[in-house]
């Protein structure tokens, strides 16, 4: 019995550290692709959206946050870009950061020109160009 115990508190620990160490890759990957204009492909509830952003700088904003509290911790993704609509057409994004929470986050694909990861969310398939 105090085995079962000792790993179901040992459970959430490793999933956390497994977590952080995608947080950390995913940061890494991006950080090489400053400068560089990203594809990037969001799945939500069977709705794809596709965004072209050019990336300058990535900045993490904590769970903690002392404006709103009930905003998630995410990877910011600072730039300009653009979203292409129903149509076809593209479409400029409302601000100059795209967002990408963290919560539960999983890289499934990693390359160098291509990265496809998931979080409590969304499903994304990030790539140059």
């Amino acid at each position: 019995m105090e085995n079962m115990q000792a790993k179901l508190q040992a459970w959430p620990e490793e999933r956390v550290k497994r977590m952080e160490k995608h947080i950390q890759a995913l940061s890494e990957w991006l950080d090489g692709k400053t400068g560089q204009t990203l594809s990037i492909e969001k799945t939500e509830n069977e709705d794809t959206d596709l965004v072209h952003f050019e990336l300058r700088e990535i900045d993490e904003r904590s769970q903690d946050n002392p404006v709103d509290d009930y905003l998630e911790r995410a990877l910011l993704l600072r730039g300009s870009g653009n979203i292409v609509n129903g149509d076809g057409e593209q479409v400029p994004l409302p601000g100059d950061t795209y967002e990408i929470v963290l919560n539960e986050l999983e890289i499934s694909d990693k390359g160098e020109d291509r990265l496809a990861l998931s979080n409590d969310r969304a499903k994304y398939v990030i790539s140059i160009g």
